[in-house]
């Protein structure tokens, strides 16, 4: 076999180029800090830093994801903090324009603050969030949800979509309340049923929204306050309860004002004079929006009442008001109960990521951080082995085989 100079010298370069690159790994390495650089390094431990660090990149958009809830939801708590100030204050107002002493003037003036508390409401149902989307529009964020057409009717552009969003590998929290739920899904009167009176009725009978009282049937109900049966004025008014086929419930028994009177898990009272022929409808509560029952008692307090009649349709119509504001307070705090469950779950899932967090970069330190120790006695081993390679090349670079021939 042929041996050549070149061939020698070249061996030496590829000597000494192996040593310098083995010593630029090692400084790159210790540089770094991290064993593990390239694919190249070790292929096993670098599929697993991937996988570990596309972990932690979802969990950091998890982490994102609980600070945008955080600050939808608080916005949102903030609103309907507002709306509970103000539907209490409009239950003062009603109160007091409910009070015998007050003249239509002044009911006027309590009309026109509590129209105005409409406007702020209805401001309220429409706020936006910092990206401008409408908080209580469903998933239409860009749709104003709420307005109020020419014919004073309230209309909703939204829809009842709830979101939600992502907060962990297997969890998601909502994000949102619609308007629905939460001004428009309100049940009337009691929330179970209604009690309401014929515009016709003569008398000055004033009835409060009754409660439920063991198993009401959501049938309809009519209470009929009897004819007197002869001209004794002292003869005792009587009334009886059909249901809405007509038969008879209650059979004819004397009204005494104030005395509870119960049927079919109803029970309700009368104050004031019913008149003979006067009667009185129960039927289920229905869906009503909060705005439309304040505009029904600014209506209410705004028209003029100047006979006794005319004061108990005032009082009547106050008290539905009164009963479906209670019931719509009742409806915002079941809402905010239910964001202050959902901002504790954002919170604990929170922690939850950060300590997986803190798990994932330990478990990837493991794999690919560097053995300082052992790393610099490679650097100076390499260190050593290259210098060796570099003085041997000096030395056998001016050497040539005619130098051994005679």
């Amino acid at each position: 076999m042929r041996v050549s100079t070149n061939q020698i010298q070249l061996g030496a370069i590829n000597a000494m180029m192996d040593q310098q690159e083995g010593l630029a790994k090692v400084q790159q390495q210790v540089a770094s800090g991290k064993r593990v650089i390239s694919p190249a390094d070790d292929p096993v431990a670098m599929a697993q830093v991937i996988s570990l660090q596309d972990s932690f990149k979802k969990t950091e958009q998890f982490q994102r994801n609980i600070d945008n809830a955080v600050g939808r939801l608080t916005l949102e708590e903030g609103v309907l903090d507002g709306v509970t100030k103000i539907l209490q204050r409009v239950r003062e107002l009603a109160v007091y324009g409910n009070n015998a002493t007050q003249t239509n003037d002044t009911r006027g003036y309590i009309s026109e603050e509590i129209a105005q508390l409409g406007e702020e409401l209805l401001g309220q149902a429409n706020t936006m969030d910092s990206d401008g989307e409408f908080l209580f529009a469903g998933s239409k964020g860009r749709f104003k949800p709420f307005s109020k057409d020419d014919k004073g009717n309230f209309l909703y552009y939204g829809d009842d979509t709830q979101r939600f969003v992502r907060v962990g590998p297997r969890r998601q929290i909502a994000i949102n309340d619609t308007g629905t739920e939460v001004f428009r899904k309100v049940r009337e009167g009691n929330g179970t049923f209604i009690v309401t009176e014929s515009l016709n009725n003569k008398g000055t009978g004033v009835l409060d929204q009754g409660s439920s009282k063991g198993h009401y049937d959501f049938g309809t109900y009519v209470m009929v306050m009897d004819q007197k049966q002869n001209l004794n004025p002292n003869e005792p008014i009587t009334y009886q309860i059909l249901k809405e086929n007509g038969e008879v419930i209650v059979p004819p028994t004397i009204f005494s004002e104030g005395n509870a009177i119960t049927f079919e898990g109803v029970q309700m009272f009368i104050l004031g004079e019913p008149e003979p022929g006067d009667f009185y409808v129960i039927r289920p509560s229905q869906h009503q929006d909060i705005f439309t029952t304040l505009q029904k008692l600014v209506v209410a307090l705004k028209d003029s009442r100047n006979t006794a009649e005319d004061h108990a349709f005032l009082h009547n119509e106050v008290n539905r008001a009164l009963s479906s504001i209670d019931t719509a307070l009742g409806k915002i705090l079941d809402v905010r109960a239910s964001i202050g469950t959902r901002l504790n779950a954002l919170e604990s899932q929170r922690g939850i990521n950060e300590s997986f967090s803190i798990q994932l970069k330990e478990l990837v330190s493991n794999i690919e951080d560097l053995d300082y120790g052992e790393a610099i006695s490679r650097l100076n081993s390499s260190k050593v082995a290259l210098e060796a390679s570099q003085k041997a090349f000096v030395k056998v670079q001016d050497v040539s085989l005619f130098n051994h021939l005679y």
